[in-house]
């Protein structure tokens, strides 16, 4: 209704004054509007011109509200193209806008300039609004073209309705913690090693410019560090500035930086101490061996120093082969690094969430808080009459009185491990849900680059836990949204049904006394954006090694707008019914097909892991881990000593030949050491790609980076 509205407003012109045209007022229109839907002939009626500037009320209409014989409503146009949502996007194309107007038919076609869009990127889900994918263009604004089919008479087009961005961000993601490098994209542009890069008006380092201008180039900038949310990136050359408004967005946590580097250690170590974000971090204490005398602090020889104003900690002379490093500051976490044999260590700590630490030892980035999306449309099945909705076509009825035919849109994940999760029930649409073409969903989100996945099927909400299968998925990649924008009207098809299987031929990995003896395993589809859709039921447990291969059924097709799409395959080896430690884990296995039997090769062998005690009976501060040599190479260890219920943990990193570790007493220092009582050491052996332990780096130790990994945990005590 409010298109029509639009157009009712944009049709009214005075008689006399066609050069200053004026629209009625809102109020205004919705009368006419009435009156129209009433059956009144309001094209031969007449208004007065207005008698100001500021007023285009009627005048004198009487008791029955009707306009006076003295204006002319000019007839409606059965086709109109009215506006584009987003009216804007980057060069490259490949984002999803709405068009909005009135008289489309679902044979409708759109150009973008002269560029037409191909009729499979065309969606018409309603004669006021249709969907499509925006092809590529030159930066700069282009008319919108639509037309019905063949009929030339039905062409309508709004001029300058879509701007092509002259630049984009690649990633359009980034640690709001700063540090990291991003690409900005560009055609046409001008830009110099001497152009100024502003994030929200903070200064993005510019380190690398490629490409000639005026044509096709590539800046690569340094992030700084900031509040969470949409950035808008400024890019000055000379005295022309570029601005893109939301082109950036800021997610929360800390970004690891550092690791080891530089040449073989000889006489000289050099490690630098960062807080989040990458800034200096002074009086941190840097520890050789497990052996120091803080009586001697920073003098030569007493393996013990601390970081100056520029966060560095220098040891020369006194350093001689492969040594350990272990690196603490109050209220943050402790880091080790067994076997160092390079001369230079970065180390980047992450605070200790607690209140006796204090908001000052947070990173403090400022700023306003992330104005959040609204993504709205409605969940479309073909099969109706012409532009009208049909029914679920390709989800059974349900069976019983507690169940029903229910459907929820959600969000890539970007864990391929992550299990789905049953929405709350007043999110879900069904056959009572409201909307024209379709079933009216609602979401809230973030601004930038969006996809969207929705799901079908029958839930039962009675049994504990709740239960939904799912039988027909949909999708929609390219949805770009500004700060605070609200974007509706979007069309979701549930055009692919879930009835692939996957057939998994597992080699099993070697087991211990303790474990493993049952595998988890669950498959997600892992979009080329890097993205996973998890789906419900396709998650199951087998004995291990079980008696032959594992099937899981209700996949969509790789095919249509999943093209270039891949099956994720998460295969764990876990220990008793509630997946207990030891484990090991094949996180990512990437299939294409489901023709074939899959291959589940390459598990890391599980660990025994094995923490020295003394007299007293608690923690002496050695790690000793030790497993097979069957199954794929160890490249890493890692151990996580928590303390406290996780509120301190110390985190080492070692080498596969690093064998039994002796850590230094922290508890002479002034609060950097573990809480006293109950330990939970839990190891980790990596398999990683194409790994060179001296030249490690920081997000090494996170577990998104391993390809595989085994993992055996320990509960000790602790005492100081």
């Amino acid at each position: 209704m409010t298109a029509h509205l639009i157009q009712l407003q944009r049709s009214f012109r005075y008689q006399g004054k066609r050069s200053q045209a004026r629209a009625l007022p809102l109020g205004a229109a919705l009368l006419v509007a009435a009156c129209s839907s009433g059956g009144n002939e309001l094209g031969s009626r007449r208004l007065p011109p207005p008698e100001s500037e500021g007023s285009a009320d009627f005048v004198g209409a009487g008791s029955a509200g009707l306009p006076p014989a003295s204006m002319e409503l000019a007839p409606l146009d059965a086709h109109a193209v009215l506006g584009v949502n987003p009216a804007h996007g980057p060069f490259r194309g490949g984002g999803l806008a709405v068009i909005r107007g009135n008289g489309f038919a679902s044979d409708v076609r759109v150009w973008f300039g002269e560029l037409e869009v191909p009729a499979e990127q065309v969606f018409a889900t309603r004669a006021d609004r249709v969907q499509v994918n925006v092809p590529p263009g030159t930066p700069g604004e282009v008319a919108i073209s639509v037309q019905n089919g063949q009929d030339a008479a039905s062409r309508r087009v709004l001029n300058a309705g879509y701007r092509y961005d002259a630049f984009f961000a690649q990633p359009e993601t980034a640690p709001n913690a700063g540090g990291s490098i991003i690409t900005l994209v560009g055609s046409g542009t001008n830009w110099t090693t001497d152009t100024a890069v502003l994030l929200d008006g903070a200064v993005c380092e510019v380190v690398a410019v490629r490409g000639e201008p005026g044509g096709a180039q590539e800046l690569d900038c340094r992030t700084p560090a900031g509040s969470e949310g949409q950035k808008s990136i400024a890019i000055t050359t000379g005295s022309s500035t570029d601005t893109l408004l939301g082109g950036l967005i800021y997610e929360p946590g800390a970004l690891l930086r550092g690791g080891l580097s530089g040449e073989a250690i000889s006489n000289e170590l050099s490690v630098y101490v960062t807080a989040p974000g990458g800034s200096p971090l002074p009086g941190a204490y840097v520890i050789l061996g497990s052996e120091f005398d803080l009586e001697r602090l920073g003098e030569p020889g007493s393996g013990i120093r601390q970081t100056d104003a520029d966060g560095r900690a220098p040891f020369t002379g006194d350093v001689t082969g492969p040594v350990t490093v272990t690196v603490a500051a109050h209220c943050y976490q402790p880091l080790s690094f067994v076997a160092v044999p390079v001369n230079t260590l970065r180390a980047e700590l992450t605070p200790v969430a607690s209140p006796d630490c204090g908001e000052a030892q947070l990173p403090n980035f400022g700023g306003s808080p992330a104005r959040p999306v609204t993504i709205s449309g409605e969940l479309v099945w073909s099969g109706g009459l012409e532009l009208q909705r049909a029914g679920w076509t390709n989800v059974p009825a349900a069976q019983s009185p507690d169940e029903q035919r229910a459907a929820y849109v959600f969000q890539p994940s970007g864990d391929p491990e992550a299990r789905f999760r049953l929405p709350r029930a007043e999110s879900a649409v069904t056959l009572t849900s409201a909307g024209q073409a379709g079933y009216e969903f609602e979401l809230i989100t973030g601004a930038g680059s969006r996809t969207l996945y929705a799901l079908a099927g029958i839930e039962n909400r009675t049994v504990d836990p709740p239960r939904f299968t799912a039988y027909a998925l949909g999708m929609l990649r390219g949805i770009y949204a500004d700060p605070g924008e609200v974007i509706s009207g979007l069309a979701i098809a549930m055009d692919r049904t879930l009835d692939q299987a996957l057939v998994l031929d597992i080699e099993a990995p070697a087991t211990g006394s303790r474990g493993p003896n049952r595998y988890d395993v669950s498959v997600a589809v892992q979009t080329p954006e890097q993205g996973f859709f998890v789906l419900p039921n396709l998650a199951l447990d087998a004995p291990l090694p079980g008696t032959g291969p594992l099937q899981l059924i209700g996949l969509p097709a790789l095919v249509g707008n999943l093209e270039g799409a891949e099956y994720a395959v998460s295969v764990r080896a876990v220990t008793g019914l509630g997946g207990s430690l030891p484990e090991s884990v094949l996180p990512l296995i990437n299939a294409r097909e489901a023709s074939l039997p899959i291959p589940v090769r390459g598990f890391v062998p599980v660990p025994t892991l094995a923490v020295g005690a003394n007299a007293q009976g608690t923690w002496s501060r050695e790690l000793t881990a030790s497993w097979t040599d069957r199954g794929r190479s160890v490249d890493l260890v890692h151990y996580a000593i928590s303390s406290g219920g996780g509120l301190i943990t110390w985190s080492v990193a070692a080498p596969p030949s690093a064998g039994p570790i002796q850590l230094p007493d922290l508890s002479g220092l002034p609060d950097v050491d573990l809480l006293p009582g109950n330990l939970d050491v839990v190891v980790s052996l990596a398999g990683l790609p194409d790994f060179d332990y001296a030249q490690l780096d920081l997000a090494d130790l996170r577990r998104l980076a391993w390809q595989a990994y085994a993992m055996d945990r320990v509960a000790t005590r602790y005492a100081r």
